[in-house]
């Protein structure tokens, strides 16, 4: 404790002289918590902590001076610089993270802890969380399902009795956060006195053997004090002076040298140890040299994904739908490696919002194929924090249109936890979502969201119109390790073609030239390629050579395929559902621009949906989204205008 003490006072101390820049949250005063528990683990048991995560950092085993030399932005730092104060990981000590957004580590926490049970292990996961994170959706969601799943976890709530500057009384509506969590059938509960190491060890004991016997998750309260502001920037004006003098009297360290009867000359020893400890850390953080652009771009790489064959049940070349194909092939995913499992809304006997997984539940078990409840932002969280647990899970949104509701577990921490934690963690998780109009299905259920990821770096994503892209990009991105949204057009379900061969494979950022043609390029992606090739055979009537290319893979693009077409035609334009505003076509028209415009006989141009919220009417529906005739308008004005 006393280790932890020094540490954040003296990166207190070089915050404040500018030695040090960005932000910090410091836990001194609450030493005890971290302490306590962590010295109740052993390097299997895993940890996932929050920003003011520095003594879970050191109380599971981190050293003093990579740490600070992590928090000063270093290389030698535990993920050289790139995770800093707020998200630094050390997995090979069992520290799986701290996490900057305020509860966004809790459901990673429940699917670290789902590998752990799958796997067998006998370990358990400990996730820390502020009185503040009890307040988030992910708090809730998160302890429903470790409850519903007997998930060896253990919540540990540090309640310091503010949310920042919001005390407890304003900002929770209950007796105790115990009460909360009781209310979860199979969570167990306890309270304990926070700044009391030898209370907080036996209290969270038993808890931590729950959870590692398989008898489910439990949370514990553990009441504190911070001795700083929430962050470097705050004065504490919102906490009562005589409060503070009180908490101070309780502090941890006086607490243990009270009840452990320790000698003035054992802490002396004790504490010459630590300063001499704290003093070589700062010398060796602030010598460690800092990173440049080529760290910067670092660890954002996407590993080439395995052509093994899976086993398929359809041999090449039957012709089958789009469904049936995406079936068979998450179904070969599952025999092959058992680390693939299936977790959504709906998945057993009603196999999802438009069938694809029918049947599948009787054939691999609850286990695997997980039915889970609405609650996007947990599941996909907890399939977030699967994937870095070493499985491969495959996540299905009922409608494209719910990724709103997971916004933070995809873009905030499925994108980035390998990029933070500097290639420490990989995350191959695939995300299914059905895309697009359905005649009549309304504003929040048609939408096509896909430009979007386009600015998350981290994320890939894939859209493909073919039975043999669907199946070719889906063993892709479940067998690759980053994550990996998966984008299935609604209306080309029943769209029927041939199964390719067992060990098909598509590799991701890789267009398809879907037709040859000298006179213009069509550019399309899922439901919009139907349409380009339909135009292309009218514009062929019409004396208009079109050629036809399925950029299939959106994030990456594919620039340099459609750029060499480019140069032949001199003419194109893009074609998709989506908002012509800001939208894919946008994105690859800047992209291209630099690249062929000399080349060019004339502007690149786009064919896209109206700016305007998808109407539930299917005659207005059809208003507002592009056509053949428009597209075959368009590519005959670039072609005779200029």
């Amino acid at each position: 404790m006393l280790r932890i003490r020094r540490f954040e006072e003296e990166l207190h101390r070089l915050v404040g002289s500018g030695a040090i820049g960005g932000t910090t949250h410091l836990c001194a005063g609450q030493e005890a918590i971290a302490v306590g528990v962590c010295g109740q683990l052993d390097v299997a048991d895993q940890v996932v902590s929050t920003h003011r995560g520095h003594g879970h950092l050191l109380a599971k085993g981190a050293r003093a001076d990579r740490a600070l030399a992590e928090f000063a932005g270093r290389r030698d730092g535990y993920c050289q610089g790139k995770g800093g104060s707020q998200h630094t990981a050390v997995p090979e000590l069992g520290h799986m993270g701290s996490n900057g957004i305020t509860g966004g580590g809790l459901p990673i926490a429940a699917g670290l802890a789902l590998a752990q049970r799958l796997r067998g292990s006998g370990h358990c996961v400990v996730a820390f969380l502020g009185d503040g994170a009890a307040a988030t959706g992910n708090f809730h969601e998160t302890l429903n399902l470790a409850a519903l799943w007997r998930l060896p976890v253990v919540f540990v709530l540090e309640n310091n009795g503010f949310a920042m500057s919001t005390p407890v009384a304003r900002h929770a509506a209950c007796s105790s956060f115990t009460a909360w969590a009781d209310r979860y059938v199979g969570m167990v509960t306890a309270q304990v006195d926070g700044n009391d190491v030898t209370a907080v060890a036996a209290t969270v004991a038993p808890l931590l053997e729950r959870a590692r016997r398989g008898d489910g998750p439990a949370l514990l309260e553990a009441k504190t004090w911070r001795h700083f502001g929430h962050s470097k920037s705050d004065p504490c004006v919102y906490r009562d002076k005589q409060d503070d003098a009180q908490w101070r009297q309780h502090c941890p360290l006086l607490v243990l040298r009270e009840r452990a009867g320790l000698r003035d000359d054992d802490v002396a020893a004790v504490t010459a140890e630590i300063e001499a400890e704290i003093a070589s850390a700062v010398a060796f953080a602030l010598a460690s040299p800092p990173g440049g652009r080529e760290l910067a771009l670092a660890h954002l790489d996407v590993p080439v994904a395995a052509a093994t064959p899976a086993p398929c049940r359809i041999a090449p070349g039957t012709v089958v739908s789009n469904t049936e194909a995406l079936r068979e092939t998450l179904r070969g995913e599952l025999l092959r490696d058992p680390a693939v499992l299936l977790l959504g809304e709906d998945l057993g006997a009603y196999g999802g919002a438009f069938g694809v997984t029918r049947g599948l539940l009787d054939e691999f078990g609850p286990e695997r194929i997980r039915e889970t409840p609405i609650s996007e932002n947990g599941f996909v969280g907890l399939a977030t924090g699967a994937a870095v647990g070493g499985l491969r899970p495959v996540v299905e949104l009922m409608f494209g249109d719910f990724v709103t509701c997971c916004m933070d577990a995809l873009v905030n921490h499925a994108a980035k936890l390998r990029y933070m934690y500097a290639g420490q963690v990989r995350v191959p998780l695939t995300v299914r979502m059905p895309i697009g109009r359905r005649h009549g299905y309304g504003a929040t259920h048609s939408q096509s969201l896909e430009a979007w990821f386009l600015h998350v770096p981290g994320l890939q994503a894939v859209c493909p119109a073919t039975v043999a892209d669907a199946v070719g990009l889906l063993r892709t991105a479940i067998r690759t390790d980053a994550p990996v949204l998966f984008l299935e057009p609604k209306l080309l379900y029943a769209a029927r073609g041939p199964m390719p061969a067992a060990d098909h494979v598509v590799p991701l950022g890789s267009a398809r030239i879907d037709r040859q043609g000298r006179d213009v390029a069509l550019f399309g992606y899922g439901q919009c390629l139907p349409l380009c090739r339909d135009a292309a055979e009218r514009l062929a009537a019409a004396g208009v050579d079109a050629a036809v290319i399925d950029l299939r893979s959106l994030a990456p693009l594919d620039v340099d395929t459609c750029a060499r077409v480019l140069r032949a035609t001199g003419r194109g334009l893009v074609v998709h559902e989506a908002s012509g505003t800001g939208g894919v076509g946008d994105a690859l028209i800047g992209a291209l621009l630099p690249l062929v415009f000399g080349h060019l006989h004339a502007p690149l141009r786009k064919v896209a949906g109206e700016h305007t919220p998808m109407p539930s009417s299917p005659q207005l529906e059809e208003s507002v989204m592009p056509s053949v005739e428009a597209i075959v308008a368009m590519a005959r004005s670039l072609v005779e205008d200029y």
